[in-house]
């Protein structure tokens, strides 16, 4: 692709930067990297969420050899009947998901490959210095970017699209296909199990974790995997944990922690837009071509950002950011919530082109989250009882690129560690 696709021509953008990699020749999955299929020394994993990160880390180690049971607050049927929200899958996650059976094939049928990133840029100039550059040698699989001089993202992608596909893909096919994995390995999954507490005990009385429901039921285990998102409740354990360690060190001061003022939290809104509405949409229709249904298009207006990009054959996926602190109104939400109003998203998009403000105008509803940022100096309690995973540990912004992708990776790693055997011994020594 030699020129910035026609659509980014039109309306008040007037500028666009393509990031573009064509893909290698060669095909999307490499040989399998080895899995411990058992583990000799069974432990009982509880696991606070049935999300992407739960289920993730639950197939893993049930395959390890471990006992799991899953604990999910929605029930099934609220589950089954989302159909909104996308993940993305860059290369780093594509490497692991090999290890899924039938992937492969779901993915080649209902996600969309992304070839590139294509930059918007609200009411400026366009480029004086705009050049377009290729790598590789002849006949190989070269790579074409443009970009503004000095622009350094470029390195960045080409890394991560050097060997692997990067797959734009709906929720609910990954979800459900995970879903059906646990269910078929002999995975437990408990729905209507609303956690509100996690208990651990300390030496020399160094009991089971216990996690509680909101009706008082509780299951116990061997380690409590926290799974739940970015309003954890098994975190708690941990930033209780950190507290304590903080009060008890007065040689710390406030100062030596941070230089800068952190960030306190990233607000962001996701909408679903069925594909059927932009084919019917002359002015739309575009956004569905060839040429520009492989980007990841993403518009940069005045304090805020907006990510859209074709999610398979049913869903087109749009993504608001503003980088500023939650505002009056803003209100976080759960994701198998009704939403909210469309018009809470336009509000804050007027000065964008009005094809994108049409776009958001076909929602139906709108999901707005408001992820706070926590300083976490570890992600395992210090008893080895409890761990958090995914968006429980990490502040990577939801919607962004790699917080599915770390999920994943938390789960694949933790996985491997538990069904090693020195990994256990570690683990039995720490407690």
């Amino acid at each position: 692709m030699s020129k910035p696709p026609e659509i980014s021509a039109k309306g008040r953008m007037s500028s666009a930067y393509l990031i573009t990699v064509i893909q290698p020749t060669q095909g999307t999955f490499q040989p399998n990297i080895k899995m411990p299929s058992d583990s000799t020394n069974a432990l009982k994993f509880v696991i606070t969420g049935a999300g992407i990160a739960g289920l993730t880390c639950a197939y893993f180690v049930k395959r390890a050899g471990h006992d799991v049971v899953v604990l999910e607050k929605s029930s099934r049927r609220e589950q089954l009947k989302n159909e909104d929200g996308g993940v993305r899958i860059p290369p780093n996650m594509m490497r692991l998901l090999q290890e899924l059976p039938g992937m492969e094939e779901t993915l080649n049928a209902k996600a969309t490959k992304c070839a590139g990133i294509l930059f918007h840029q609200c009411e400026f100039e366009p480029p004086t210095h705009l050049t377009a550059r290729k790598t590789g040698p002849q006949n190989s699989s070269a790579k074409w970017i443009f970009h503004k001089k000095s622009w350094m993202i470029w390195d960045v992608i080409s890394i991560l699209y050097h060997c692997y596909y990067f797959f734009c893909y709906q929720h609910k096919d990954l979800h459900e296909h995970l879903y059906t994995l646990c269910v078929n390995c002999g995975v437990e999954i408990r729905h209507e199990f609303e956690v509100v507490e996690v208990q651990t005990s300390r030496p020399p009385h160094v009991d089971g974790p216990k996690v509680f429901s909101k009706s008082g039921e509780y299951v116990t285990g061997d380690i409590v995997i926290g799974a739940d998102g970015k309003n954890s409740v098994a975190r708690r354990v941990l930033l209780a944990e950190q507290d304590e360690a903080e009060e008890a060190d007065s040689t710390t001061t406030g100062s030596e922690k941070s230089a800068l003022s952190p960030i306190k939290a990233i607000v962001g809104a996701t909408l679903s837009i069925p594909v059927s509405l932009l084919e019917s949409d002359p002015e739309l229709e575009a956004l569905l071509r060839v040429e520009n249904h492989l980007q990841w298009m993403v518009y940069m207006g005045d304090g805020t950002s907006v990510a859209m990009a074709r999610y398979g054959p049913d869903i087109y996926l749009l993504d608001l950011t503003y980088g500023q602190p939650p505002l009056l109104g803003n209100e976080d939400e759960e994701w198998l919530s009704g939403g909210t109003p469309v018009q809470s998203v336009l509000e804050k998009v007027q000065e964008y082109d009005a094809r994108v403000k049409k776009l958001i105008s076909l929602a139906k509803t709108s999901h707005w989250n408001i992820q706070t940022v926590y300083d976490l100096q570890r992600y395992v309690s210090k008893f080895n009882q409890v761990m958090v995973v995914g968006d429980a540990a990490h502040s990577i912004y939801i919607n962004g690129t790699h917080n599915t992708a770390a999920a994943f990776e938390d789960a694949f790693t933790l996985a491997i560690n538990k069904s090693n055997k020195n990994g256990l011994e570690q683990w039995k020594r720490a407690r």
